[in-house]
């Protein structure tokens, strides 16, 4: 008994390892921002950002605030670690560059700006920014 109990308790550790239950979460969290802002609320979308004015130039990890009642309002950068939201003003528009199953990257013409995000909320973004004021 304690044999077929010891097999059962290696086997659930092996689909716990295998399902990866950080992606699960962090899935589930896609879907809940994508279903806030869908209801009209204002979401955070965690992203990676270079841009002149509001990174120097250098990769930054951090959050784009989207504004509540969908796109026409103004977008806000956070970097990590900050507390203060800054106003993005305008993005120029982006063009997608590169993709993968973990990340889109979209560019400026000039190259002065770059976002990478997850490919799941890459629309959603790209729809506020293109509304933005």
């Amino acid at each position: 008994m304690s044999g077929l109990l010891c097999t059962l308790l290696v086997l659930l550790a092996l689909a716990a390892a295998a399902t990866n239950p950080v992606l699960v979460v962090r899935g589930r969290r896609r879907l809940r921002r994508l279903a806030d802002h869908a209801r009209g609320l204002a979401v955070t979308v965690p992203c990676d950002l270079r841009d002149r004015e509001l990174t120097d130039g250098q990769w930054h990890e951090g959050h784009l605030k989207l504004p509540p009642g969908g796109p026409g309002g103004p977008v806000q950068w956070r970097a990590k670690g900050r507390t203060a939201w800054e106003g993005a003003g305008g993005f120029p528009p982006l063009e997608a560059a590169s993709a993968d199953e973990l990340s889109v990257a979209f560019r400026s013409a000039d190259g002065a700006t770059e976002l990478r995000l997850h490919p799941d909320e890459a629309p959603m973004v790209l729809r506020v920014l293109r509304a933005a004021p």
